[in-house]
């Protein structure tokens, strides 16, 4: 069988255990795979997923932006 999808192996078929500290939120269209820091509670962006081009140029989606709830 073929996938056709923009995700990677692990987001697809990834672990129980990771599934807890991860997020996914939509912020303007497009995804954003989000990890969960407890300490400074503040959610980091890990993976970004989008079919509009014009959202790999925003600094606020890119992978390691800083999230703070």
């Amino acid at each position: 069988m073929i996938i056709y999808t923009p995700l990677l192996e692990q987001e697809i078929f990834e672990d129980e255990e990771q599934h807890e500290s991860f997020h996914w939120l939509n912020v303007n269209h497009a995804t954003v795979k989000l990890r969960r820091d407890v300490e400074n509670n503040s959610f980091e962006i890990v993976h970004m997923t989008s079919t509009n081009p014009s959202d790999y140029l925003q600094k606020h989606l890119q992978p390691g932006s800083i999230y703070y709830l």
